[in-house]
């Protein structure tokens, strides 16, 4: 090999190190190798200077082929093999506690009817806990798991929760208030965790539970006016404090003033469930706000589109 070729592969092996473009055992290597070991020992930290080098150009199945930019028609290549990360004590560890929890879910479902009415109730309890702790945990880092972690804790809370209530022969207002409180909850966590659906369906939960709730009362002496006076009141009341927060949160005043226009048609949805209503009288009244509701939002459409980002 001529010293002209040899000066140049040098020169490009020291840039790929000054660049990092390979590991520093690598470039220490080919740098004995070609020098025969007649090259004083440079520090790792040295200025870098001269053309950059281009980065991958192409790849196989053993490793990744660099090439240096600015060098001469031969160019040389150098494979970097596939390293595989090494493993920790972190990584042991979650293993071994997916492993335990599944067991234990295994073991629960086989066993839970064997278990007295306060230690399921306990069961379900820790386990809405813990899910809705490591929601919180991971609501920075991991956003994907959070929203599963919450799903499987509320998951749990509304199913574990009217299961337990049937095994003590609770009412149906109890059952009614119990899921109420869930409602509450996911409302509360919703500004907590700054999750949107969350509040949709908190207050979507509470409408409905106050609709199912009134609709025997309603259906008494049944009359049109009378099921407007449930739902309209309220659903004023919800869309005005979205208007009212627009400058301050759009973010929550879109929640608030949609939850406001569902409520608004609550009247004409809760009276196709009570059999003294008159079907075309409901027809009537959802083409009017219909109308009424397409106008509002046309005048103000400067509000909404923002709730859209639009």
């Amino acid at each position: 090999m001529d010293d002209q070729r040899k000066r140049t592969i040098i020169a490009e092996i020291e840039n790929w190190r000054r660049n990092h473009l390979l590991p520093e055992h690598y470039c220490i290597f080919l740098l004995n190798l070609y020098t025969e070991g007649d090259r004083p020992k440079a520090p790792a930290s040295e200025n870098r200077r001269g053309d950059r080098g281009a980065k991958t150009v192409t790849a196989s199945g053993s490793g990744t082929a660099i090439a240096g930019k600015g060098s001469p028609a031969s160019t040389a290549y150098a494979y970097e093999p596939r390293t595989v990360s090494p493993v920790t004590g972190k990584m042991v560890l979650s293993w071994l506690l997916g492993a335990f929890v599944i067991a234990g879910l295994i073991l629960l479902a086989f066993h839970f009817n064997r278990f007295q009415i306060p230690m399921q109730i306990t069961i379900f309890a820790c386990f809405a806990l813990v899910f809705y702790i490591m929601g919180l945990s991971f609501r920075r880092t991991t956003p994907p798991l959070t929203h599963l972690f919450l799903g499987l804790s509320f998951l749990i809370l509304i199913a574990g929760g009217i299961y337990c209530i049937k095994q003590l022969g609770g009412s149906l207002p109890f059952i009614l208030f119990y899921l109420g409180v869930i409602c509450i909850l996911l409302s509360v966590s919703a500004f907590l965790f700054g999750y949107t659906y969350l509040l949709y369906c908190g207050m979507l939960g509470l409408a409905l539970l106050y609709g199912f709730a009134t609709v025997q009362r309603v259906g008494e002496d049944y009359s049109w006016w009378k099921s407007e006076l449930y739902w309209v009141p309220l659903a004023c009341l919800l869309t005005g404090m979205g208007f009212l927060m627009n400058n301050a949160n759009p973010k929550w005043a879109g929640v608030f003033a949609v939850c406001g226009l569902v409520a608004f048609f609550g009247a004409e949805i809760q009276s196709l469930y009570i059999p003294e209503a008159k079907r075309d009288v409901i027809q009537l009244l959802l083409f009017i706000k219909v109308f009424l509701t397409s106008a509002l939002f046309f005048f103000t459409r400067g509000y909404w589109y923002t709730w859209l980002r639009l």
